[in-house]
């Protein structure tokens, strides 16, 4: 059973980012913790009089089984099943609790779209827990975003660091599941690959030989968030994944200068794997998906 934290404020951009989440684990099944907080300081709940702390708590919670109700009502699934979390603690901590107490897979943002006034690639709360949550993987759905079959998945790399087992098999198993095709993506610099950058390629290789891979290798290092954006559009990509490691890529994207300057929009929804993790994954042997293709260029 796959275990879901989806944070919500009741809003429009998190209907969708549930509705999103929900036709894409409809095969499987799941357990949804729907997640509200009320980010009130210890110091100022001791001067809340208890009626209206109750009154606060009361009035969430039938919000929330209301929210409940509408998915239940639209989306019914025998494969899934709900709970209902009502949180006085700031967002990033209740996550944070909620990671303790549950065996949580996955936790689910919703963004909003950028605008030409506000270029923020991601909301203010949605970078901050991105930055602030390094134990779980973190599913970015754009707002307006309707749910559609992934076959194209697209994994970064400056084949800098070594990856692990962990998220190796976590990349696989997204995959596997999709039936889809993982494209590596390696934005390097005019030189050739260094022993450090063969050795994790062939690490790459090893762990991606039981499904459909191609290799893709770019030469333009110093414009990789263009890069990425451009791959996204030609290949036709339906999900990005990165792993999130220091100085890494992924802290450059979420981060508004960046986007300013180049544009990247998020269009499509984007994994965003931990470094340091660990992953009940196992995946299925795959019915098809054998050969590794590697291709130079993107095509």
């Amino acid at each position: 059973m796959k275990h879901i934290l989806i944070p919500t404020d009741f809003s429009k951009n998190s209907w969708n980012a549930i509705v999103y989440i929900l036709q894409y684990y409809k095969t499987q099944v799941c357990k949804f913790y729907l997640l509200h907080t009320h980010p009130l300081k210890p110091s100022t709940i001791e001067n809340i009089p208890t009626f209206t702390l109750k009154s606060i708590i009361e009035q969430s919670s039938i919000q929330l089984q209301d929210f409940k109700e509408q998915i239940l009502k639209n989306y019914s699934n025998k494969l899934h099943s709900f709970e209902t979390l009502n949180e006085f603690l700031s967002l990033p901590k209740a996550i944070k609790s909620c990671l303790k107490k549950y065996p949580i897979h996955k936790i689910i943002m919703g963004t909003k779209q950028t605008c030409k006034h506000k270029p923020n690639l991601f909301g203010t709360t949605t970078k901050y827990i991105m930055d602030t949550i390094t134990n779980s993987p973190i599913f970015i759905i754009p707002d307006n975003y309707n749910h559609q079959p992934i076959k194209e998945v697209l994994f970064p790399t400056d084949l800098n660091r070594f990856y692990s087992e962990n998220e190796i098999n976590l990349i696989k198993q997204i995959t596997i599941e999709h039936s889809a095709t993982l494209r590596v993506l390696n934005i390097k610099g005019n030189k050739s690959l260094n022993k450090i950058q063969k050795y994790n390629l062939s690490v790459l290789k090893q762990g991606f030989n039981s499904i459909e891979t191609h290799y893709h290798s770019i030469n333009n290092y110093n414009k990789k968030e263009t890069i990425i954006n451009e791959c996204i559009e030609k290949l036709s990509i339906d999900l990005l994944i990165m792993v999130n490691y220091k100085h890494n890529i992924v802290k450059r994207i979420i981060h508004e200068p960046v986007i300013k300057k180049i544009g990247i929009k998020p269009h499509i929804p984007f994994l965003i794997i931990p470094e340091i993790i660990k992953i009940n994954t196992n995946p299925k042997t795959p019915i098809h998906h054998e050969n590794t293709t590697h291709n130079n260029t993107m095509v």
